[in-house]
């Protein structure tokens, strides 16, 4: 029997933009035990990156956007935070407020003191095994963090047609550092 597979979401990711996201952060917000960031509400006072990229990702997997590209988005009307994280508020950490159900594939290093693998890799959409359902718009963060230590942090997921809206605009407005690719899943 023959399997193929189906796109359930699109993943959203960025250029590198050559910065750290916790590089002045206080050891308070990281568990003691594994390192993995326990305080999500964290932000950098005066975040800079040498990368001019609309969204860019920095080296501990978070997802900072210029004024353009945070503007568009909320012109989309989905539940999407901005946070700022420098005094003239030109660069913003991108937040999803949707969450949607993802595991791991492999899991390692579980923390009994914080709760959280400190290394998780393959992601898997529980959310479509569990409906049976793909997801056609919205911007979520998954369930679960993704990466290892000080950078394991949720993914961005989008919806089918809204990873073709997204990419419409990148070729109408020029976004600089987006990059979209598909989640599959194998049918029978």
């Amino acid at each position: 029997m023959m399997s193929s597979s189906i796109i359930v979401g699109y993943n959203l990711s960025a250029i590198g933009n050559h910065a750290y996201f916790f590089a002045d952060a206080p050891d308070s917000i990281f568990c003691d035990n594994c390192g993995c960031c326990i305080d999500d509400t964290y932000l950098p006072e005066n975040f800079k990156s040498s990368n001019k990229a609309d969204i860019g990702a920095t080296y501990d997997r978070r997802f900072i956007v210029s004024t353009r590209f945070k503007d568009y988005i909320n012109g989309l009307d989905f539940n999407v935070n901005f946070l700022p994280v420098n005094p003239k508020e030109t660069l913003f950490l991108m937040k999803p407020l949707e969450i949607i159900r993802f595991s791991a594939h492999q899991m390692e290093n579980y923390c009994d003191k914080c709760h959280q693998y400190s290394d998780q890799v393959a992601p898997k959409p529980d959310f479509y095994y569990e409906s049976g359902n793909i997801l056609n718009n919205g911007i979520f963060f998954t369930s679960t963090s993704f990466g290892c230590g000080r950078s394991a942090s949720p993914s961005i997921i989008l919806g089918i047609e809204t990873a073709k809206v997204i990419s419409d605009a990148v070729k109408a407005y020029k976004f600089r550092g987006v990059d979209i690719s598909k989640i599959t899943v194998k049918v029978n």
